[in-house]
């Protein structure tokens, strides 16, 4: 397809130009392209870059991303961040995974680190695999793969039950208030980003923020205080992923782990 308008400043500061955004998205679209296919994409449109106006573009039946061509007119279309569904086609009921985000907008990313350090440990402890990234802003997400075995409703469940045996084991740091002012500074871990249509940021998709970060699958043993969040973009990431031989967050696609073991050896955890 003809690309419009390469030369395009899409990042002021940095001189990236729309160019460069669909040159890593081209670039990366083998890791990319198996998180969109058959699944609902919604596009963040920056037509005018980072510091222009944007605007949501919502169309499920529209925007199934299947292959590099597609991928190539939806950047060319403005795109930057490409946001999707848990669920995809054939049954759209049934999600892939289960999220929890770790939002640090108000505490330190050590706190973050922490939490989901916390988390892993618990995932352990009941048999469940988890997956880890940056968001590409301030915090962490950390993915459990359900393999479409249970309904939207268990898996924000699921989430709750993850996130208040962490709260608990963390009181200093974690919390799972909904309103900013009941935190207290702590690591927000939001278990309501789970549902029918809620929407995950894709793994290495672009964020409209200075130095055009990307949210990036980790390996756990990266993890740590000193991670420094901002060397992922997109001049970089395509360096580390022809360094790397298997993508570390492919398991939330197709892993179907023991769901009703596990819940039930949560449950046990947690005071309702």
């Amino acid at each position: 397809m003809r690309i419009t308008r390469p030369e395009k400043i899409f990042w002021p500061e940095e001189q990236f130009t729309k160019g460069d955004l669909i040159s890593y998205y081209r670039s990366i679209s083998e890791w990319l392209v198996p998180y969109l296919r058959n699944r609902p994409v919604v596009l963040d449109r920056y037509p005018d870059g980072i510091d222009g106006k944007s605007f949501f573009q919502k169309n499920a039946r529209t925007f199934v991303c299947d292959d590099i061509e597609t991928l190539t007119y939806l950047i060319n279309s403005g795109s930057i961040p490409l946001h999707l569904w848990s669920s995809r086609l054939p049954d759209l009921q049934r999600p892939d995974w289960c999220i929890l985000d770790l939002d640090a907008k108000q505490a330190s990313f050590e706190a973050a680190v922490t939490v989901a350090k916390a988390i892993r440990r618990l995932s352990k402890k009941i048999e469940l695999p988890a997956f880890l990234k940056t968001s590409g802003a301030t915090g962490l997400h950390v993915l459990i793969p359900l393999g479409g075995q249970i309904t939207h409703e268990q898996s924000r469940q699921l989430a709750e039950l993850i996130a208040r045996v962490v709260a608990a084991e963390l009181p200093e740091v974690a919390s799972v208030a909904r309103a900013p002012s009941s935190r207290d500074g702590k690591i927000y871990v939001d278990y309501l980003q789970n549902g029918y249509g809620k929407l995950l940021v894709a793994p290495f998709s672009v964020r409209p923020l200075p130095g055009a970060p990307v949210s990036t699958p980790l390996r756990w043993r990266e993890l740590g205080p000193d991670l420094d969040r901002g060397r992922f973009n997109i001049r970089t990431v395509p360096a580390r992923l022809r360094r790397m031989k298997a993508d570390p967050f492919a398991g939330v696609l197709d892993l179907e782990p023991a769901l009703g073991t596990a819940i039930s050896r949560l449950a046990t955890l947690v005071d309702l």
